[in-house]
Order: structure tokens, then sequence, then C-alpha cells
């Protein structure tokens, strides 16, 4: 079978890749008969280049790349697409690129699983893109239907507003203690400065080891490889 990378940004905080490679794990012994191996836009090893050299030395000659983003914005539409470039003419190995993780809905029910009823902080890292912003407002919509409660999305970075101030909008306008889904995959600084933010409030916990995670890289990989055949 084709072989599978999950493909993370990566991070100066060793949690985040040690998340990263955990998830890996769980994927190769849970979800796919085929090898699974991680890679790193920045910060950490191996890059994409690295871990497809490493499938073609061990036979692989197409493999499929996972997006392990929770927004459409730079990084996905622009930075992915050059490295799986750049991985293809060094390695000659044939690469798809998986559909991201987000935002997608299925991805709320694990916020929903640890958080009380009640108006809602949709904390996300953050993102100056436009189609981006609009899309994450759309799953805050489908979040607030879902929960018969207000929903506002919130930045850790890059954008207005943070998780305090949405945190004063949401509560002077409900008269309600808010809750957050922090939508975030993996553990760092911006997780922390999520939860910092929430202060005493409930927060829920970054996303890798989330059924529902796991079942959306499924979802992904096998929509790849119906495009790919």
């Amino acid at each position: 079978m084709t072989a599978v990378v999950l493909l993370a940004h990566g991070s100066p905080d060793p949690r985040s890749s040690d998340a990263t490679r955990a998830l890996g794990a769980v994927l190769q012994g849970r979800s796919f008969e085929t090898t699974v191996v991680v890679a790193f836009l920045q910060h950490n090893a191996p890059t994409l280049s690295d871990a497809v050299a490493g499938l073609a030395r061990a036979g692989h000659s197409e493999a499929i790349v996972v997006p392990a983003f929770l927004s459409l914005a730079f990084h996905v539409r622009e930075d992915v697409p050059a490295a799986v470039r750049a991985a293809e003419d060094a390695t000659g190995v044939r690469l798809s690129i998986a559909d991201p993780l987000g935002p997608d809905g299925s991805l709320l029910e694990a916020l929903d699983r640890t958080l009380p009823p009640g108006p809602a902080v949709l904390a996300t890292a953050g993102t100056t893109d436009p189609d981006a912003l609009r899309a994450l407002d759309r799953m805050a919509s489908t979040w607030a239907d879902q929960r018969g409660a207000p929903v506002i999305v919130a930045h850790a970075s890059q954008s207005e507003p943070d998780v305090a101030h949405a945190l004063r909008l949401l509560e002077e306008s409900t008269g309600q203690e808010a809750a957050v889904g922090a939508f975030v995959l993996f553990p760092g600084v911006l997780p922390d400065r999520i939860a910092a933010a929430a202060g005493a409030r409930v927060v829920s916990s970054p996303l890798y080891a989330e059924v529902e995670t796991i079942t959306l890289i499924e979802s992904r990989v096998a929509a790849a490889l119906r495009r790919a055949a």
C-alpha cells in the first residue's frame, strides 16, 4: 500500500514534535497496513525531503502527504505544495497531497466531550488569511448551532480578537462563563497561550490524541488514494 507521511509545521517546543511522532505511531499501529512516517516544515527533523528519501530507500515509490494543519492558510496553500515538489524532485517518489485536517466539523465533537454546555470560544493558533478566517467563522457558526449557544472565534497570534478579548465579549453579552475549545492539534507555545488566557475556565486539550483526529486522517488518506487511482 502507498506510504503515508504526516506533515506538521514543527515547533521549537519539543512537546509538539513528540506529540506528532506519537500520533504517527498510533496511525501506524491502528489505522494503516503500511509505513507511516512524520515530517516537519520547520524547526524539527526530518524534513519532508528527508522523510521521503527514507521511504525511497525502503522501496516505496509513492506516498500520501497528510498536512497536519487545522486551517487553509499560507502553510497549506504555499509551503506544503512547495515542500512536496522539492521532495519529489529530490527522490523521484510520487507524492499526492491529502486535504488538511481542518477546519473540519467532525473535530467539534472532540471539543464538546470535554466542555460544559453554554457559550464557547473557538480558540485557534491564528492566521491573517481571509479565506482561512472565513472558514473558521463558518465552523464557529456550525458549532454555535450544535451547542445552542454563542461561539466566537479567537486567535492565539496574528489576528484579533485574542482569546482574552473574545472571552470578555462573550461573557458580557451572555452573562455566562464561557468555555474555551482549543482548536489546535499539538501542545506547544500557542496552546499554552490559549490555556493561560482561559484562566480558571474549562479549556480543551490539543486534538492530536482524539479518536476524531485518527478517523479524519483515515478519511483524508482514503480520499487521496481515490483521487490518485
